[in-house]
């Protein structure tokens, strides 16, 4: 077979626009439509249902792949539209129960009957159903004609080239994303790429009205950083009686919910006001100070944000504060915008990382350790435009800062919580991770609590301090619950490290959305693929892409173990398994693996490595070593699967199909990821095992199959 240059190209660009686009819509959708970040694997899914119906269904006579710059068009509008059409908040689900804020809290609060509350989810979930299959059908069109460039090629030739194409596809949206690009830029390179295969009039003016549409409805004061949609609003207090209008700053709005702002709380600022208008300001950045005196020299404070934390940490006189913040926008943003202007000080030293990583990575000291109030706590909940785990507020973590501490240091921990369960846990977690009770109080003004533990507390002068203490029994009264009910609320660990969840396990709103999502799907995959569907080889290939996305999933959540749950963390990640299925691919064209058993035995073993050998184990060694053996442990189990996946899918003969059957197994890889709610990270591990050992069942028979088989070219 002749190589076809021209075809190559094709299919490395249909291949780099399709990853493009997927995760263009996974994050532009779930900052405009809230519900899709709470429900964050649903475009994801249905981007790969639609690629892989769209892949079986090359050769079709029936051409659907015209359709997409039309499909695009109307992604795009439903996105620009969703705040006009009050999309941004729709929701089916109780957002107290699953810390969605903002106008998901007053429509559930209306909702006090179950006749109202039923108003609020069938156009929730007929929201969630239709956005689905507009993803799956626009998905399908581009996926029909990069199964139809399949063909043109040897499996491992055309598999090769779509590969590096995703490597590039990845590493291009990771480049916008820090370079802090607005959604219609994203939208613009991929159109223009796409234009190269849809040049009918028609094609040209949709894609055209799709950018249009895009910059049209984008505003210039919405900034786009590598985590969040940011926008701006100044916070003035109204005058009261003889005291004027106060500024008392800038709200940050972040993905559309304000979460966090940059206060001007100096005390001369604050003298000049009422009552009224001083108690509305944020006096909770003090408490630890109020509370413990200022005593503390040295401060490290983790998601400090615009810098209202550091900023009170100067105020009460302290000698070093270091200052950790994920966000390079959101800190950018508090060195021009805060009143204070505490990151102009010399005394500060900020360090954009995630705070996990760098409580691993940190050798100082400390008097004080502040837990702020995270905004990049996001697991299940709808405030990250990432599907980032949360390993802040487990119990591993609070060890972490505990040793941190100087002997007479001291930690304050404050949580923004909207049940009393998500404060126990909390609670929970802090008690079983530093090994003591906390001391719980409020500011002047009752927020908080702040939790307070370590050393050098001195209970005594807390109780002087004359804040309101927290009690557990007083809490109880406050919120309607037992003692016995807060005992039995679980931890957070970093194998489970799920705060937002009430208790382990996947809640019927998860279940609603996937099961509604899958059975209407599934249904099709008979249609597209036939009796491939049913054969031995499109059941190795479903299998195998079903483990393989488990694998990847907990590996990279695992990964933020150890190296941080950034997007620079996560694209490297996903970038080192492409180079890893290249190599596998090239090992194959030359060594033609053909011994099944032998490659699934090296996998199963590395697979129960994984799940004997917990990543905590390596947090004893050296910052470097931890890497090594992180990447080592985590990453053994792609080699061996990828090199699997290359000796079935060589000698594929409809590698389209084969391709699009391993695409449909991601997606039931996706959803079975949800039980990890239950069951915690590690024992995907044993699922992932269960999946493979499915696939090396059915590569015993394959060879029975000759209809799909083919051998494996010689080119």
């Amino acid at each position: 077979m002749k190589f076809n240059k021209k075809a190559a190209l094709e299919l490395f660009a249909i291949s780099l626009i399709s990853l493009f686009f997927e995760l263009t819509v996974i994050r532009w959708l779930s900052s405009e439509i809230r519900i899709f970040a709470y429900f964050k694997n649903i475009p994801l899914m249905a981007c790969l249902f639609g690629l892989g119906l769209g892949m079986a269904l090359a050769g079709n006579k029936r051409d659907i792949s015209r359709w997409f710059p039309f499909g695009l068009l109307a992604i795009t509008a439903l996105i620009c539209l969703a705040q006009p059409l009050n999309l941004v908040h729709i929701s089916f689900i109780n957002p107290l129960e699953h810390y969605l804020i903002g106008d998901f809290v007053a429509k559930t609060q209306e909702a006090d009957s179950p006749w109202l509350r039923l108003k609020l989810f069938v156009p929730g979930l007929i929201m969630l159903v239709t956005v689905f299959y507009l993803i799956v059908f626009t998905f399908a069109c581009i996926g029909q004609r990069l199964g139809a460039l399949f063909k043109e090629f040897p499996p491992l030739i055309g598999y090769n080239i779509n590969v590096w194409a995703s490597l590039i596809g990845i590493l291009t949206f990771t480049a916008v994303s820090f370079a802090s690009l607005s959604p219609p830029y994203w939208l613009s390179i991929g159109i223009v790429i796409c234009a190269y295969f849809y040049r009918q009039p028609a094609q040209l003016a949709a894609l055209a009205a799709a950018i249009v549409l895009a910059f049209s409805m984008s505003s210039s004061e919405v900034l786009w950083s590598p985590y969040y949609r940011i926008s701006l609003d100044k916070c003035i207090y109204a005058g009261d009686a003889n005291h004027p209008p106060f500024e008392y700053g800038y709200n940050i709005n972040v993905n559309y919910d304000t979460i966090e702002g940059a206060y001007n709380n100096n005390p001369e600022a604050l003298a000049k006001l009422s009552d009224a208008q001083r108690k509305a300001t944020a006096d909770y950045y003090n408490t630890p100070y109020l509370a413990l005196g200022d005593k503390p020299r040295t401060v490290l404070i983790l998601a400090a944000g615009t810098g209202n934390d550091v900023a009170a940490a100067l105020r009460h006189g302290a000698t070093e504060v270091d200052a950790v913040e994920i966000d390079p926008t959101i800190l950018q943003l508090g060195r021009k915008l805060h009143p204070e202007h505490p990151y102009d000080d010399p005394r500060v030293h900020p360090y954009v990382e995630d705070a996990r990583a760098y409580l691993r990575r940190c050798k100082k000291k400390y008097d004080l350790i502040v837990f702020g109030y995270l905004d990049s706590h996001s697991a299940f909940s709808s405030m990250s435009s990432l599907r980032l785990d949360n390993y802040v507020y487990t119990t591993e973590s609070f060890n972490d800062a505990g040793k941190l501490l100087k002997p007479d240091g001291m930690m304050s921990v404050t949580f923004y919580y909207l049940a009393w369960w998500q404060l126990a846990r909390v609670y929970h977690s802090l008690v079983d991770g530093y090994g003591s009770l906390p001391i719980g109080v409020y500011s002047p003004t009752g927020n908080g609590p702040a939790f307070l533990v370590g050393p050098g507390l001195n209970k005594a002068q807390i109780e002087n301090s004359g804040l309101k203490l927290f009690s557990i029994a007083s809490s109880a009264k406050e919120f309607g619950f037992n003692e016995a009910e807060w005992t039995k609320v679980v931890p957070t660990t970093d194998d489970w490290p799920y705060l937002f969840l009430r208790e382990p396990g996947v809640s019927w709103t998860y279940g609603i959305g996937l099961m509604m999502t899958l059975m209407l799907g599934w249904s099709l995959v008979g249609r597209c693929f036939g009796k491939f569907a049913t054969d031995a080889p499109g059941k190795v290939m479903f299998f195998l892409g079903a483990a393989f996305m488990l694998v990847e999933t907990k590996s990279i959540v695992q990964m933020g173990l150890i190296a941080g749950t950034t997007w620079l963390v996560n694209s490297t990640v996903i970038a080192a398994v492409l180079l890893m299925i290249l190599f596998a691919n090239m090992l194959q064209m030359k060594c033609n693996f053909k011994n099944f058993k032998v490659l699934f035995a090296f996998l199963f073993g590395t697979l129960i490595m994984n799940y004997v050998i917990p990543v905590s184990s390596l947090n004893a060694l050296a910052a470097e070593s931890r890497l090594f053996a992180g990447g080592l442990l985590l990453g053994a189990p792609f080699f061996f699967a990828a090199i699997i996946f290359a000796a079935a899918f060589s000698r594929m003969k409809d590698p389209s199909k084969a391709l699009g059957m391993n695409l449909l197994g991601t997606l039931f890889g996706g959803a079975l990821e949800y039980l990890s709610l239950a069951t915690g990270t590690n024992a995907l591990n044993g699922l992932a095992i269960l999946l493979y050992a499915i696939a090396f069942y059915y590569s015993d028979k394959i060879d029975q199959t000759s209809t799909a088989i083919v051998e494996p070219s010689k080119e």
